[in-house]
């Protein structure tokens, strides 16, 4: 600062009211010290003392600013006042060092944050406004800027809404007085700067309509044309002002002007510019908001992009970081709920964790990070079902409602979410108290929200939630009364469009279901079915809360018989596959549908079935079996559909379907989706992993593409004359194709009813009963068995007597009454028969159930009897016998072996020896030791339509599509590797390893994901498994039984048609001379055509 007034005042001083410019710090360390030695020669009372105060005054803030050190600056501060008391007796040096002495105080409290002297500052600015400033060469405009200054500081501050409405006093006034130009460009800026923080502060509409109105005034002035420098910041500012109004206003053109707005400011700053960075987290922001109004995840991914941007931009300990974390933090768990990742749930649960190490008590983003963590473990709960994860999410929450006085704006949703878990820890407990603080917090945050808020309609329909509770736990009518209030309520605030209705409506619709079964009033029945009927139906939720909503449906109206409920499973299972479809990968669908939070889903096509069973309507049953299990086969299978006609009539648009599949199943595919969360670049500073690729969301983006694409194709194939069912659920007619080569049996396990289900070509389903205890005795059964097996190894008494037990249960509940039936039928034994269980029964060996009784004593296994197969699904049966395979049967197949042996499979050489000598050398290629890779056999695997196995099978619980054989240098074939493979000329796989055939327990068991699965899958018409470890020996000796009986001399050409027969010979010949226990030859099992 130099002032350079060059003039002497009107009396006798002899002292120069001046200051030089000082060219170095010493000048001015000489200036103070002379002007000090001055002022120490004079009489306190010297009427010159005045200017020498000035001076001083003027040159310690001289010093200040090149060193900043407080003391200069009180220095500065005490002189100015002194000269102020004692008066120069001139007035334009007067109002100049009141000026002095305002900007001072106000860079001590910009600098050091003295309260104090605000008051001060903001009196002093008054006064100066009132006294004639042009005297003094002061600009009045200047005077009012540092005002208006001091008024936002005050009021941000201590947060007194009279200081906010001042200052809109003032600069409405201030505008009216400037013309257009830079000065008018900052005061109306500001204008609409001060409107935004008194929204912030009163919540009212009004305030951010002036805000918004102020904002675009300042767009469209002459005042800033499209190259002015400002502009970019003034575009941001009204884009947030929108973005603010969205949250309220839920209008879809807010939140796409405000989209747009960032965009322009973006594209206005250098990439270089310090303001960038904080312009593209608002743009991230937006697109998080447009997420939450539609549901729609490419803004999801769009705003984790941006923010994952922002924080490679982020220096630690940046002002805004703890916001940023808590944005980024926010879109992740929203990623987790829409995916189910939880992978994504963690990453979330650790950003919040930093932000919150960034906000020590008393921080104003603190709350904020509370309540993120705080969502985060309360999710995570759900996920886990581990109380303490619960038990966090409560603790922080309440810490966090501490921190809300009465009056406080976010007091309301403190409320909301500790209710929320509150609600949760009844569930788990039955603790009514929970319920009852519940009820407490949500009457007071309904009292303090504003009618119309978002938050209102929210917490009235949490608070219905909570009333229903209590109204189930101890019967008052009042309760449920308020209850319904509060639900019509609630779902009469909700705007159109809006992505909560799902939820809204189905929760209402369970509570009028309950309200029924207490009361019996028709009346709350039909009411509730409607609203679920209009909540599966509302096209603006997102999938997964509609599916929610049916699977509630489907509950009722079976509890009920009502008439809906076939409609309500058809709409059930329809949204369950496009709920799995969402994610990208199979293995992001895996993650859903293994997931504990929709645990209750994975039996809805075995209840639809039930349900259609006891109606007597058994192809419906089987249509909606078809629908709702193996769904992630299905999907990938759905790829691979025949094209064979379509290609005759309309070469083109098939060949665009191959290629848009072939993209759609690559991405399906991949393997390194799961990757970014354990490979950050690194860790900054604050303890936050940065630089992480997430190639999720490249994924999502491109399968979103290839989706829409191929929909259209589709659209297109399915308007051609005879291509109407393309690519549509498959009609029993079609089905029913599956049981060509002999009957399908269904065995169907529901909580409601079970049932066994036999499907002949051209004959009508026959339906067998079973007793009623079925489902708890099969589930008994699957559990045991399981857990013995984890427990005991091999060839142990304990097992072999579990096992045996096992099979005699199976025997009285499946194998005898099916083999019965079929004998009625006049299916002669040794006819070919396939099984096809659902649920925790494709676990169990039903091929060998028995001993089952007939009119001779000997003892005999269903697999004796029939010859036994099973089948995923009728499809995936209809698959296998798809392609033609012209010349197959009247040529010697050549047969690729895989064989790795080591200290634990010395058996291998000589059971690969074996099947040389079998099948002639001629027609073999053996791949083993250092040249059994992965990827040499997948090479090899399409030159020979068999192959065969003999190496360690390794199962990997939770994480079935890592599967896989093990190879050379431990390498790994994975199931998904293999599941890649397309083979269309594949007939036999033998797979003579352990766990081939094996469900890993991920709570996925109509999936069916094991190796032999998969071979099936990738094109081999008959696979060979095991259901759990083999014995070394038996591979040779079952691999010679085996094959001696498919290339037996004078035998036809061996097909692979004959592989069931022949592993029914060879176990039988493995029983007879081996003399195995009975887990050695029950562990084989034939998939297939």
């Amino acid at each position: 600062m130099a002032l350079n007034v060059n003039h002497r005042a009107q009396g006798s001083s002899k002292y120069q009211f001046s200051i030089q410019r000082a060219d170095s710090l010493n000048d001015v360390n000489s200036q103070v010290n002379r002007w000090q030695t001055q002022a120490s020669t004079l009489p306190f009372r010297h009427p010159d003392r005045a200017v020498i105060a000035h001076n001083i005054a003027s040159f310690h803030l001289l010093r200040y600013n090149a060193t900043r050190q407080k003391g200069d600056l009180d220095q500065a501060i005490v002189g100015y006042a002194e000269a102020l008391l004692r008066g120069m007796d001139h007035p334009p040096l007067d109002i100049l060092t009141f000026k002095h002495l305002t900007r001072a105080l106000l860079t001590r409290f910009t600098d050091f944050g003295t309260r104090e002297d605000l008051d001060h500052i903001i009196s002093y600015f008054r006064h100066l406004s009132n006294l004639p400033l042009e005297v003094a060469g002061i600009k009045h405009l200047d005077v009012l800027n540092g005002l208006a200054d001091a008024l936002y500081c005050r009021h941000e501050v201590g947060g007194r809404l009279e200081d906010i409405e001042d200052l809109i006093s003032l600069l409405r006034h201030v505008i009216t007085m400037v013309p257009l130009g830079t000065d008018y460009l900052l005061f109306a800026g500001n204008l609409a700067s001060a409107w935004k923080k008194k929204y912030e502060q009163t919540d009212e509409p009004e305030d951010l309509t002036e805000a918004i109105s102020h904002y675009y005034a300042v767009i469209t002035s002459e005042s800033c044309p499209l190259d002015h420098p400002s502009r970019p910041f003034y575009l941001n500012d009204l884009a947030d002002a929108l973005l603010s109004r969205f949250q309220w206003s839920d209008d879809l053109n807010d939140v796409k002007d405000a989209a747009t707005l960032f965009q322009k400011s973006l594209d206005l700053l250098d990439k270089e510019h310090p303001d960038r960075m904080g312009v593209l987290m608002n743009l991230a922001n937006v697109y998080q908001a447009r997420f939450r109004k539609i549901y729609d995840s490419k803004y999801l991914e769009k705003a984790i992009s941006r923010y994952r941007e922002v924080l490679l931009l982020c220096p630690p300990g940046h002002k805004s970081k703890d916001k940023l974390l808590i944005n980024l933090g926010s879109s992740l768990v929203s990623r987790f709920q829409n995916f189910g990742r939880m992978d994504c749930l963690e990453e979330a649960t650790s950003l919040y964790r930093a932000a919150l190490r960034l906000c020590p008590r008393g921080h104003p983003h603190r709350q904020e990070s509370l309540d993120g963590l705080a969502n985060a473990m309360h999710l995570r709960s759900l996920r886990t079902h581990r109380m303490e994860d619960l038990e966090e999410s409560i603790n922080l929450k309440r810490e966090n409602l501490a921190l809300t006085t009465p009056g406080h704006p976010m007091r309301p949703q403190m409320l909301f979410n500790l209710s929320l878990s509150l609600q949760i820890e009844y569930t788990w407990t039955g603790n009514m108290g929970y319920i009852d603080e519940g009820i407490e917090h949500l009457y007071e945050a309904s009292k303090l929200v504003k009618s119309g808020h978002p938050g209102s309609r929210r917490i009235l329909h949490l608070l219905a939630q909570h009333l229903l509770h209590r109204f189930r736990h101890r019967g008052a009518r009042k309760d449920i009364a308020d209850a319904i209030k509060h639900y019509r309520t609630s779902i009469s605030l909700i705007p159109e469009g809006n992505s909560e209705v799902s939820s809204m409506l189905s929760n209402f619709a369970i509570s009028l279901y309950l309200i029924f079964s207490r009361i019996g009033n028709a009346e709350h029945l039909e009411e509730s079915m409607d609203l679920f009927l209009s909540a599966v139906k509302y096209p603006f939720s997102n999938v997964r809360d509609r599916l929610i909503a049916a699977q509630s449906w489907t509950i009722t109206a079976h509890s009920t018989r009502h008439s809906s409920a076939l409609t309500a499973y058809r709409n059930a299972l329809s949204l369950l596959q496009r709920a799995i479809d969402l994610g990208p990968t199979v293995q992001t669908r895996h993650e859903y549908i293994s997931g504990r939070d929709i645990e209750h889903l994975r039996s809805l096509p075995m209840d639809a079935a039930s349900y259609a069973i006891g109606s007597h309507l058994y192809e419906d049953a089987i249509e909606m079996l078809e629908q709702g299990r193996a769904l992630l086969w299905s999907s990938m299978r759905s790829l691979r559909a025949p094209l064979d006609h379509l290609h005759q009539v309309d070469k083109s648009l098939a060949d665009e379907f191959t290629e848009i599949s072939q993209a759609l199943e690559a991405i399906i595919t991949t393997t390194h989706v799961l990757d970014f969360v354990q490979t950050p670049a690194g860790t900054d500073d604050d303890g936050v992993a940065i630089g992480r690729k997430d190639t999720f969301a490249r994924d999502l983006a491109e399968k979103r593409r290839l989706s829409g694409e191929l929909e259209n194709v589709v659209l297109r194939i399915q308007a051609l004359p005879g291509f109407e069912n393309f690519w549509r659920p498959i009609p029993f007619r079609h089905l029913q194709t599956a049981a060509m080569g002999g009957p399908v049996v269904i065995i169907n396990l529901s909580k409601y009813r079970s049932d066994i289900l036999i499907v002949r070509s051209n004959h009508p389903v026959v339906h067998i009963p079973t007793p009623t205890n079925f489902f708890h005795r099969v589930t008994m059964l699957a559990h045991q068995l399981s857990e013995t097996r984890k427990s005991y190894r091999l060839e142990s008494k304990k097992y072999d007597r579990v096992l045996r037990q096992t099979l005699e249960e199976l025997s009285e509940l499946v194998g005898q009454p099916v083999a019965n039936r079929l004998m009625k039928l006049g299916i002669p034994e040794q006819s070919r028969i396939w099984l096809c269980p659902t649920s925790v029964l494709a676990s169990l060996p039903i091929h060998a159930a028995g001993p089952i009784s007939s009119h001779t004593n000997v003892k005999r296994y269903l697999c004796d009897i029939y010859v036994c197969s099973y089948t995923p699904s009728l499809s995936a049966l209809i698959a296998s016998r798809s392609h033609n395979l012209s010349g197959s049967a009247s040529r010697q197949p050549s047969l690729l072996i895989v064989g790795q042996p080591d200290e634990s499979l010395p058996g291998v050489d000589s059971e690969t020896r074996s099947i040389e000598c079998l099948v002639g050398s001629g027609s073999v290629t053996r791949i083993a030791g250092e040249a059994a890779t992965p990827e040499n056999v997948i090479a090899h695997l399409p030159m020979h339509p068999w192959v065969h196995f003999a190496c360690h099978g390794m199962l990997q619980p939770g994480r079935p599509f890592e599967s896989s054989f093990l190879l050379q240098h431990k390498t790994h074939l994975t199931l998904l590797r293999i599941a890649k493979s397309h083979l269309p000329t594949a007939e036999l796989a033998f797979l003579a390893a352990c766990h081939t055939a094996e469900l890993a327990e991920d709570g996925t068991p109509d999936e069916v994901l094991h190796l032999t699965a998969a071979m099936q899958f990738s094109g081999f018409r008959s696979v060979i498994g095991t259901m759990w470890a083999m014995v070394d020996e038996d591979g040779q000796d079952l691999a010679e039984y085996f094959y001696g009986k498919m290339f037996a001399v004078g035998a036809q050409v061996a097909s692979y048609e004959k592989s069931a027969r022949a592993l029914q010979h060879a176990t039988r010949k493995l029983r007879a001379e081996q003399r195995v226990s009975l887990e050695r030859w029950v562990n084989f099992v034939h998939y297939g055509a």
